[in-house]
């Protein structure tokens, strides 16, 4: 007779080969590495928005440190748990993408208003950014995504 550990640890290797072996939803895993290329790449360039503007140095610093930093770590985590078929990815997508509009809406709009410099481009880009955010919050949150990883 098994261990009911054993046996419970059998069903779930059991439905992740078979998980794995189903066709993702269109957009998958595409996106989970496009998250996970996008997340890694903003740690540095949250580095060169510091370096880049005097004006901001101390706010974007402690932007960067108490927001950027933790959301761009805790979505890499999320895609890399996306990209091998965990359930729980999906939940750490939809937080990250959530906090990741949360920092960015007010620092662009606070910033729009009070700085003069670049105010054009920002814009132009933020909007594009939110819609981006938001669009992938949406494909995360679908019940497919969660169908899929079960």
């Amino acid at each position: 007779m098994t261990s009911l550990p054993t046996a419970a640890a059998k069903a779930i290797d059991a439905n992740l080969a078979a998980s794995a072996q189903l066709d993702p939803p269109r957009g998958y895993r595409p996106l989970a590495w496009l998250g996970l290329v996008l997340n890694a790449l903003a740690i540095p360039a949250a580095v060169l928005a510091i370096l880049w503007s005097p004006t901001w140095r101390t706010t974007n610093i402690a932007v960067v440190a108490a927001a950027v930093l933790p959301t761009a770590a805790l979505a890499i985590v999320a895609c890399i748990a996306l990209l091998r078929w965990r359930p729980w990815g999906q939940v750490l997508a939809i937080v990250a993408l959530s906090l990741s509009l949360a920092v960015t809406l007010p620092y662009a709009i606070v910033r729009l208003i009070l700085v003069q410099q670049d105010r054009l481009a920002l814009a132009l880009a933020a909007p594009l950014l939110w819609g981006a955010i938001a669009a992938s919050l949406v494909y995360w949150c679908r019940p497919a995504i969660r169908q899929y990883l079960r």
